[in-house]
């Protein structure tokens, strides 16, 4: 093998070269294509905490600069989703920008905040996306110019090459009924408020949860209506079918935005306490509800690790690291056993 020179070496290095396994490949901060598509596996899903014991602290490029197009940040999830991401870039030095729509339903803002971001030559792409495909034009055009793109949390999509950092929102459904069969041995009847049915969570979360209530038949789903994530049309929904169905001992609210509003529903009715209420994603105003006795559990996301397992995941496909195409992020089930665990912040 010839010796390259160590004037060579300091070319390459100019060029935007860097080493790996022996071999030179253009790193992503030169401009170059990297073969992004090829460093992802995406058969493969690997809790984060397996990943992280495997593949080490990320090392930062030099110029790295990461974006994350969000959902609206009057939610409180998506904006410790979004806290995780900046917290994660500050502290290991990487230039961070959020890009927000102004409401969960804005796809064509969404995808224009995308497209701005895109022009701006950011080193790696992070989104959350309204709906599994809107961004896909965007991922398609930085993955060719060898930017890593990451979906956090919603909506996970089928493109090869993007990274998906999240929990197994079919799984978060089946733990709702499954707690909500504990609670209930003698059955009764159960409804739904689900999210956005343009949301593959809320369609998810929606599938996992009948599924496993086919395993109950003591339960039935007497109601199931979408409240788009609002609170107050939730309220207006839980409110119509306490009405049409007053016996109802359960309700699972896809998220704990909606959830609030059926905590007001089942107030109203003078029934806090005998209408069991699961909610999705720990925000904090729920598990203080829960804590209080007015709010039985749940399901809780862990937004602010997600936001930063994006940056550590970029990074590593940055040093030209594999990853599996599902980096999983685990729920957690709160209720008033382990609350007082969890009343700071969101995990």
């Amino acid at each position: 093998m010839k010796r390259i020179s160590i004037a060579m070496v300091a070319l390459l290095v100019a060029g935007g070269f860097v080493f790996a396994g022996g071999s030179a490949e253009k790193s992503a901060s030169s401009g170059a294509a990297v073969n992004i598509v090829s460093m992802v596996d995406e058969s493969a899903q690997t809790p984060i905490a397996d990943l992280e014991s495997s593949l080490g602290t990320p090392t930062v490029p030099n110029g790295a600069k990461f974006a994350y197009v969000t959902r609206t940040l009057s939610n409180e999830f998506w904006r410790y989703e979004s806290d995780g991401f900046t917290s994660e870039a500050k502290k290991l030095g990487v230039t961070a920008q959020v890009y927000a729509v102004t409401n969960e339903a804005s796809i064509t803002e969404q995808l224009d905040k995308a497209q701005s971001a895109a022009e701006q030559g950011f080193t790696a792409l992070m989104a959350s996306p309204i709906s599994a495909t809107a961004l896909d034009s965007v991922f398609k055009a930085e993955l060719a110019k060898g930017v890593p793109c990451i979906i956090l949390n919603d909506a996970r999509g089928t493109l090869p090459g993007v990274v998906y950092i999240g929990p197994d929102a079919l799984k978060i459904g089946a733990t709702a009924a499954a707690y909500i069969a504990k609670l209930l041995p003698n059955g009764g009847n159960v409804a739904m408020i689900e999210g956005d049915p343009g949301s593959s969570n809320a369609r998810n979360r929606g599938i996992g949860f009948k599924q496993e209530l086919a395993k109950h038949p003591n339960l039935t789903l007497v109601g199931s209506q979408t409240a788009m994530w609002d609170e107050n049309q939730a309220k207006t929904i839980a409110t119509a079918m306490l009405t049409a169905h007053p016996d109802i001992k359960a309700f699972y609210a896809q998220n704990d935005v909606m959830g609030l509003g059926v905590e007001a529903a089942i107030a109203e009715k003078g029934l806090t306490g005998k209408v069991l209420l699961v909610g999705t994603d720990g925000i904090p105003q729920a598990k203080k509800e829960i804590a209080a006795g007015r709010y039985t559990a749940t399901v809780s996301e862990r937004p602010t690790t997600e936001g930063e397992t994006g940056v550590e995941a970029a990074l590593w496909l940055l040093e030209g690291k594999k990853l599996p195409g599902w980096i999983e992020v685990p729920a957690i089930l709160i209720d008033k056993s382990n609350v007082s665990e969890y009343m700071n912040g969101m995990p």
